[in-house]
């Protein structure tokens, strides 16, 4: 049986690569990658591995040499066909940003189950709030996270983390998605299961904080488009809400 390829992940786009047909071409593999590749993995200049991008290119290549500045310079033999990147649905998460770090988390899962964007949002009851000089700072390393769980995952693509977004902001551009959805734990949600036997390939799904959205943007969500769904009787915390949403309309449009 052969053994699976170690995947490694490059912050250069391959689709140029893409369309080069019968000429191996070669990229530098950055520091941290080679040190895993090299130091930890042990593999020597000659062995095969896979190299990706947050794109969804893929190439089977092969280790050429390691060069003096800790970097590694890695041939593209041959593509590989990005069967997982099938998915009929573009899902973005409006996911307001939740207290101790658990963005993190959200971003891990987000890259686990297919979410085409995040976008760490703020509303009234937010209570994390990321200073303007350190936004890019944070949805960078948001990214790299997001890019770095792809070597488990084994899908090709990760999600594109955006700059935070006020409530009033995404409220403005609802209408550039097809359908668009918001938690909401009081009376009068529809059940989220009662969207099972829709199909969808666009879709944006609005999470709230710790302690939910208010009534005023609740229905200036609602007003410009938004359904209001449940996700059953109990409150359950953002991060859960978070997989248990996703994960449903993940498994109903597949």
């Amino acid at each position: 049986m052969m053994r699976a390829l170690k995947r490694f992940f490059i912050s250069l786009s391959l689709a140029p690569q893409m369309d080069i047909e019968s000429k191996i071409s070669t990229v530098l593999l950055p520091r941290e990658e080679t040190h895993h590749l090299k130091n930890v993995l042990r593999m020597k200049e000659g062995e095969l591995c896979l190299l990706f991008d947050s794109e969804g290119h893929e190439f089977v290549s092969r280790i050429e040499r390691y060069l003096a500045d800790d970097r590694s310079e890695i041939a593209l033999l041959d593509p590989v066909s990005s069967k997982n990147q099938s998915d009929s649905l573009k899902l973005t998460v409006a996911q307001a940003i939740p207290q101790d770090r658990k963005m993190d988390e959200i971003v891990r899962q987000a890259a686990e189950l297919g979410v085409y964007e995040i976008i760490p949002l703020i509303t009234e009851r937010t209570i994390v709030r990321i200073h303007k000089d350190k936004s890019a700072q944070v949805v960078e390393r948001w990214q790299r996270i997001a890019d770095q769980t792809l070597k488990q995952s084994r899908l090709s693509r990760a999600p594109r983390i955006l700059q935070p977004a006020t409530f009033d902001a995404l409220c403005g551009n609802l209408k550039s998605y097809q359908n668009a959805f918001i938690l909401d734990t009081a009376s009068g949600a529809t059940p989220v299961k009662d969207y099972r036997s829709q199909k969808m390939s666009d879709l944006l799904l609005i999470i709230g904080p710790e302690g939910g959205f208010s009534q005023d943007e609740i229905q200036n969500a609602e007003h410009l488009g938004a359904k209001r769904v449940s996700l059953g009787g109990g409150i359950l915390k953002t991060d859960t809400a978070f997989v248990a949403s996703v994960g449903f309309f993940k498994l109903t449009n597949l």
